[in-house]
């Protein structure tokens, strides 16, 4: 049986400070790999908010699957997250404040929460400037692969966003969204595509350099990388300027 405290000390190992702002994408499974974690991901959200006592998490809680032309409502308090049992918990978690979006919500809990997701319902694409992930960025935040694979990494689509390679959108639609307080707005947001294209956000490691840029350690049984998001986000977009497809190998389209 994992203790969840150890997640604070793992993570300390790796850099994150009590006043951090982290972006943690998960997995649970991952996490645990062959054991199980006592409290299970309830234990986990409370590590990870102790981890930042003075600082802001943020966890997306994206609900592309429950939302689609199908279904083109979403409702803050009742839409589901759709990539994860670590996010959902983090949803239904107290004290929390979740972006408005159709697709790519996040929610925040700790300093400075609700000002870093109030802003998100004014995008057209999933993660644009208004997004919690790019205000993380704009504050120099950390991104936090907790036992999740890079492909994860969902700040990189912003910065795909800013050079808007072929395979990033497909068409936009029209979504309902249901604020908390029940008041029904409109939003006319772009979905993303991929079609044709695998992402190999790993790649990111080839332009950062160790231990400045990352750090790479265990955290429970998961595989974890802490990433200064600044650093990131400049380096990438370098990157993308200089070969806009170096971060996804080809596939068959569907």
């Amino acid at each position: 049986m994992l203790n969840p405290k150890q997640i604070i000390q793992d993570l300390r190992h790796l850099g994150v400070k009590k006043d951090d702002i982290i972006v943690v994408h998960s997995s649970y499974n991952g996490l645990r790999g062959e054991d199980q974690i006592e409290g299970g991901p309830e234990a986990i959200i409370e590590a990870l908010k102790e981890t930042v006592s003075e600082g802001t998490l943020i966890i997306p809680t994206f609900s592309y699957k429950n939302v689609d032309i199908d279904n083109p409502v979403f409702d803050a308090l009742n839409t589901p997250v759709c990539i994860g049992i670590i996010p959902e918990t983090m949803r239904l978690s107290s004290d929390v404040f979740r972006s408005l979006h159709p697709t790519h919500s996040l929610a925040a809990w700790g300093k400075d929460a609700e000002e870093f997701t109030k802003h998100h319902y004014k995008d057209h694409s999933p993660v644009g400037v208004n997004s919690p992930l790019s205000e993380a960025y704009r504050r120099g935040g950390k991104i936090v692969m907790l036992g999740a694979p890079f492909q994860r990494n969902t700040t990189m689509h912003a910065v795909e966003e800013m050079v808007l390679p072929e395979y990033l959108f497909t068409e936009n639609y029209e979504y309902d969204i249901i604020k908390e307080d029940g008041e029904t707005i409109q939003m006319n947001v772009l979905r993303h595509d991929f079609n044709g294209f695998e992402q190999r956000y790993d790649r990111v490691l080839n332009i950062l350099d160790k231990d400045t840029d990352y750090t790479i350690g265990k955290v429970l049984n998961g595989d974890t990388c802490v990433i200064n998001t600044q650093a990131m986000w400049q380096k990438a977009l370098i990157k993308y300027r200089e070969d806009i497809l170096y971060f996804t190998d080809p596939r068959p389209r569907t």
